[in-house]
C-alpha cells in the first residue's frame, strides 16, 4: 500500500514510538480510509473539472471542500494516537485532547455564539420554506446544506461548553 503524504508521519510514529497492537491497528484502518479518500477526492476533483455545468462544478465544489477538511482532521486523529504526547514539536498537527481551559467570559461567548447558531437554523429553515417555490435553482439544497453546517457548529460549541463543565 503506497502511503498519503499526510499519513506518512503517523506510520513512522508507530514504528517509532512502538504503539501498541489497538494504536497500530486504529491508525493502520485510518490510514486504509485516508488512502481510499485520497482516491475518492481525485475523483470529485475530475468530477468538478470535467463536469459543463456551473451548478455541478459549484456543487462539486462544497463537496470538495469537506472531503478535504476530512482528510486532514482523519490525517491529524492518525498522528495524535501514533505520536502520543512527545517532547519535540510534532511533524505535523495533531487534534488535540479536550480539556478545562477556557476563562468563563469566554465559555459565555461560547454560549451566544451556540444560541446564534441555534437561531440561524431556524431562520434558515423559514428560508428554505419559502425558496420551495424555487424548485429548479439550487438555493433550497444550498440552504439546506447550510442548515446542517448550523447544526455541526451547535453540536460543536455545545461540546466546547460540555468541556468546561467538566
Amino acid at each position: 500500500m503506497t502511503i498519503d503524504a499526510d499519513f506518512e508521519s503517523p506510520a513512522r510514529g508507530l514504528r517509532e514510538l512502538g504503539a501498541s497492537a489497538d494504536e497500530r491497528d486504529l491508525v493502520e484502518w485510518i490510514v486504509r480510509h485516508g488512502e481510499e479518500e485520497s482516491e475518492l477526492l481525485a475523483r470529485y476533483e475530475a468530477l468538478a473539472e470535467a463536469s459543463a455545468s456551473p451548478s455541478t462544478r459549484y456543487l462539486v465544489g462544497l463537496i470538495l471542500e469537506d472531503e478535504r477538511r476530512h482528510h486532514r482532521i482523519m490525517a491529524e486523529i492518525a498522528h495524535a494516537i501514533a505520536w502520543g504526547i512527545v517532547p519535540t514539536p510534532a511533524p505535523a498537527a495533531t487534534v488535540p485532547r479536550p480539556g478545562r481551559h477556557e476563562h468563563d467570559a469566554l465559555m459565555e461567548e461560547t454560549k451566544v455564539l451556540l444560541a446564534s447558531e441555534r437561531r440561524d437554523r431556524a431562520e434558515l429553515k423559514r428560508l428554505r420554506r419559502r425558496l420551495s417555490a424555487y424548485h429548479n435553482t439550487l438555493w433550497p439544497l444550498l440552504v439546506e446544506v447550510m442548515m446542517q453546517d448550523s447544526d455541526k457548529h451547535a453540536r460543536i460549541l455545545d461540546f466546547i461548553v460540555r468541556q468546561h463543565r467538566r
